[in-house]
């Protein structure tokens, strides 16, 4: 086959693959968290390079935008502000949870990992993750105040090596590494959370404008 057929035929399959995840998309739904987020790891799982990278990770859901700006305050510092609220646009951000290997030559294995207390008990709301979806093998959690702690996540963050026991009180909070690692943020309409734009970037939610799409609509705050 010719040079020029195998990229005509990798370029087809390629727009094939991403209309059939579009057309996969949920509109809407009673939980606009829990439809935002399956869409996001769809369009992840598919057609984002950093999933091949990795076997566990974190998502975060925000119903609210914002951006910021770097004003000043005096003649000599700046800080950084709300700059703009973004009413139509709901997120999801999608990035690796690794453990560090370095930490555990020096014996520090809690590092990157959540605390298993006498508080996290299976029924407990807002002390450990409570929410996951297993995806080929690869796990995605995120929190969810509003949902109680299940035997089943309870297991699977041991099963993944998300947990540390300090039963006994003696770390009393977990370390985690702050590497400015590449993750993916979602950009969804609220009416609409098929309609989606996806950012590969370390740079911090927020501090980078979103789009420039008119149909987003923006108000200073």
């Amino acid at each position: 086959m010719k040079t020029q057929n195998i990229i005509f035929l990798l370029i087809i399959l390629l727009l094939f693959g991403c209309s059939s995840v579009r057309k996969a998309m949920i509109q809407t739904g009673e939980n606009i968290q829990e439809t935002a987020i399956h869409n996001a790891i769809l369009d992840f799982s598919t057609n984002c390079s950093l999933y091949k990278k990795d076997s566990i990770f974190e998502v975060s859901f925000q119903d609210t935008l914002y951006t910021y700006a770097l004003k000043q305050v005096d003649e000599r510092n700046f800080s950084w502000e709300r700059d703009k609220l973004y009413e139509d646009i709901v997120t999801v951000g999608i990035s690796a949870h690794r453990i560090c290997v370095e930490c555990e030559e020096y014996g520090l294995k809690f590092n990157d990992r959540f605390l298993y207390t006498a508080e996290t008990t299976v029924g407990s709301k807002g002390k450990l993750p409570s929410r996951h979806i297993i995806k080929d093998g690869k796990l995605f959690f995120w929190w969810d105040d509003d949902y109680p702690l299940t035997e089943e996540m309870f297991a699977i963050l041991w099963k993944y090596d998300l947990l540390f026991d300090d039963t006994e009180g003696l770390v009393g909070f977990p370390q985690f590494s702050t590497g400015k690692q590449k993750g993916a943020t979602y950009y969804f309409c609220r009416n609409d959370l098929s309609k989606y734009k996806r950012v590969v970037t370390n740079v911090g939610l927020g501090y980078y404008k979103p789009c420039a799409r008119r149909s987003v609509r923006a108000t200073s705050k």
